[in-house]
């Protein structure tokens, strides 16, 4: 993630700014990045005890696997992995630690662009769609009067437009643009959730008895 804490640069128009967040690009100093490896490890749990997805790798100790380029950059997610069912598509996971709505109306938009973008990318670099899901959990819902519309394919194009130059020289695919929309998925977190989590070892266990395949 690329983003500071507690600076103006963070101010959000929704007037909200108390908030954490979870991982950066730059170095944290070593009590607020601990911090953010256990929230980000914690999140990790969540979505594994689902027994569908395997994040096998976070952004502080498997950076490179978090890397997803696009057009014109890259971007540092704090969780990678793969579905364990149907097309095991990659997926990737930003986590937010917020305490208010904060600044992530915008810092969403940006997580569509990019979303849409990678797959231009993929498709340049590796002659097809990998199919790659993008996952964005906070703790603390957002834009809540666009609530219903957030993953919609009509909100992503209206991110893109914005900034064209996440596409490139292309313009927008409508059929890729709909498809996009349909891997991306918005989840709140609420810390008590933890408590009803399954734990590392018993996600074990359970995945020798389920067949994902």
């Amino acid at each position: 993630m690329s983003v500071t804490v507690g600076t103006e640069a963070d101010a959000a128009p929704e007037g909200d700014d108390d908030y954490v967040i979870l991982a950066e690009d730059p170095p944290m100093a070593e009590e607020v990045q601990a911090l953010g490896h256990e929230g980000v490890l914690i999140i990790k749990r969540w979505l594994e005890s689902t027994t569908h997805i395997e994040l096998s790798y976070d952004v502080y100790d498997f950076t490179p696997f978090c890397i997803v380029p696009y057009i014109g950059g890259k971007k540092r997610f704090d969780l990678a992995g793969r579905y364990m069912s149907g097309d095991k598509a990659p997926v990737y996971v930003e986590c937010k630690r917020y305490r208010t709505a904060g600044g992530q109306a915008a810092e969403f938009d940006q997580f569509l662009r990019i979303a849409y973008s990678s797959t231009l990318s993929e498709i340049q670099y590796r002659g097809r769609d990998l199919g790659t899901r993008f996952i964005w959990v906070t703790y603390h819902p957002f834009s809540q009067k666009k609530w219903a519309t957030l993953e919609t394919h009509e909100n992503m194009r209206r991110a893109l437009l914005a900034e064209p130059t996440f596409l490139g020289n292309t313009q927008i695919d409508e059929e890729r643009l709909r498809d996009m929309a349909s891997r991306v998925m918005v989840l709140v977190f609420n810390p008590k959730q933890e408590a009803l989590s399954l734990t590392t070892e018993e996600v074990k266990q359970v995945r020798t008895i389920l067949d994902r395949s």
